[in-house]
């Protein structure tokens, strides 16, 4: 996982400065306890985002000057990084915006290129402020608000030691894909992500790939929004209907039905046994992994009563002719 401190959480909400040292003091013990945190990322205008009405952070830490919560906020900040520009995703559409605010050069924006990309990012944010960012997940429009291209939910952070907790907590990624399916039930209990998975020859004879592994999470963890997002009686919430909205329509969608001829040509290629039990299953809803044309195939739409959405197969797309 990569961390990304939201630099743009800094507003000038301080009216007394010393209440903001404390927090930024939590943050780099943070960063000193945990390897994945000391690899925050962030951005050199981080120095000139205001502390107070009055006065910027390169402001502030000049008064702080020969002490140690100055020496290591100047070497982070001001000399050693990491940066975001040092290691930035390039993006054809290069706009996001959250709580109604640009967020494409700093770290919001880089977490959400990141997650668009299939990678697993976080962020970090400073409380208060006229758009206080003390919630989890921060939903990141891709383009313009009122013409987006997607959304993408951004793990959020505020309390450094929960932070230090979640990279702490974070596992040894996975190695190899069965190793990939378990953990995806770890951290996607609305999915129903059955042995078959792995054990599928069409995956078996397929190199394990981390970018494949990351993307099959990203995908994943949209589907599981989806069903957290219905109620018991499988209407349709806020959430889960802003997923169909950003995943599911338009051209650039992640998920998609098949074609009437793949639908056709394809039809036992993409027929599962049911995991629990029922009648074969014919799962040509699919989510697409254009690295190396990899699928991942589902069962859609989701029956009302169901508590868990099935995914039916993982591997190289199975349209090839």
């Amino acid at each position: 996982m990569r961390f990304y401190l939201n630099e743009t959480s800094l507003q000038g909400q301080f009216e007394d400065e010393r209440d903001f040292r404390p927090l930024i003091e939590q943050l780099l013990a943070a960063r000193a306890r945990s390897p994945v945190l000391a690899g925050m990322r962030t951005t050199p205008a981080l120095a000139d985002r205001p502390i107070s009405h009055e006065r910027s952070l390169r402001q502030v830490v000049q008064g702080w000057r020969g002490s140690p919560t100055a020496a290591a906020l100047l070497a982070w900040v001001g000399r050693n990084g990491p940066f975001i520009h040092e290691d930035r995703l390039d993006e054809a559409e290069d706009l996001f915006h959250c709580l109604g605010v640009e967020v494409t050069e700093g770290g919001l924006g880089e977490a959400a290129r990141r997650l668009k990309s299939g990678e697993l990012a976080a962020t970090f944010s400073f409380p208060g402020g006229a758009q206080n960012f003390t919630q989890s997940p921060l939903h990141v429009v891709h383009g313009f608000e009122d013409e987006p291209f997607g959304e993408y939910p951004v793990e959020n952070f505020w309390d450094a030691d929960a932070a230090v907790a979640r990279a702490l907590h974070e596992q040894a990624p996975a190695t190899n894909w069965q190793a990939m399916v378990e953990t995806a039930r770890q951290r996607f209990p609305k999915l129903l992500l059955p042995n078959a998975l792995y054990e599928d020859a069409r995956l078996v004879r397929e190199p394990f790939d981390a970018i494949i592994r990351d993307r099959f999470y990203a995908l994943l963890g949209y589907l599981d929004a989806y069903m957290r997002g219905r109620d018991e009686d499988g209407n349709e919430g806020r959430e889960a209907q802003e997923v169909l909205q950003a995943h599911f329509q338009g051209e650039r969608a992640l998920f998609s039905p098949e074609s009437a001829t793949n639908r056709r040509d394809f039809q036992s290629e993409m027929t599962f046994p049911d995991p629990e039990g029922g009648t074969d299953i014919f799962a040509q809803f699919h989510g697409k992994i254009s690295y190396r044309f990899f699928r991942l195939h589902f069962d859609w739409p989701v029956p009302a009563a169901a508590t868990r959405l099935k995914v039916l197969y993982i591997g190289p797309k199975l349209t090839k002719s």
